[in-house]
């Protein structure tokens, strides 16, 4: 049987599109990355706060043996957000060790079997102060824009509030990046949010990974 190719399509005035794009290469170079991570379906990531911490425990070891920077993290229902300093290319090993641990311990935990992530992981090269600080405010806004709180760092399962002062609870995280880009103290930083929540009144932007809008 003959092999019909994309002239053979063009000349049969064929509606059928040509579907089998490679996937562009994951940018995976050192630097700042903006992570997210899902839960299959519209399944939950984390069903309780024993899945919460044992996930923190997970992200603290992979940082330890990775020698990656953990700039900011959000815990939400159904997926995770992060942003990591790599210094290397290993943005996709720490990760696969992290999913790894975690969706073991999750189904393992809740008497569950089969693929536990949507898909391995997303994920953007950060570029830039501007950039840097927009990503960071939209990773700290998700409780607030999913209605899970009135103001970011009244969200237990961020880094927000720790990077403020306002607790102790994750203090590997390191967002001393982010403060000197802001201005060089958490008041400049929280500011930066601030003024960010009021602009996605205006202007909701759809979640990375997640298919839906956000709105507050």
């Amino acid at each position: 049987m003959r092999r019909v190719s994309r002239s053979d399509l063009r000349r049969a005035g064929s509606p059928w599109t040509l579907t089998c794009v490679p996937r562009r290469p994951r940018d995976i170079g050192p630097g700042y990355h903006h992570v997210w991570v899902n839960a299959t379906g519209n399944g939950s990531y984390f069903l309780d706060e024993v899945d919460r911490v044992t996930w923190v425990r997970h992200l603290v070891a992979m940082l330890d043996r990775m020698a990656w920077d953990c700039i900011a993290f959000c815990q939400m229902t159904t997926h995770v957000h992060a942003v990591f300093s790599v210094p290397d290319e290993s943005l996709p090993i720490g990760l696969r060790d992290l999913n790894r641990e975690y969706s073991c311990d999750f189904n393992l935990r809740h008497g569950r079997v089969g693929a536990f992530l949507r898909r391995r992981f997303g994920s953007r090269r950060i570029e830039g102060a501007r950039d840097l600080l927009g990503v960071y405010s939209y990773v700290v806004l998700n409780p607030v824009a999913e209605n899970l709180c009135l103001r970011p760092e009244e969200w237990r399962w961020s880094s927000y509030r720790t990077t403020l002062g306002m607790s102790d609870d994750f203090s590997f995280v390191d967002a001393s990046c982010a403060i000197a880009d802001a201005g060089g103290t958490p008041v400049a930083l929280r500011a930066v949010v601030e003024s960010a929540a009021r602009a996605r009144l205006q202007r909701p932007r759809p979640e990375p990974g997640s298919g839906r809008g956000l709105s507050s």
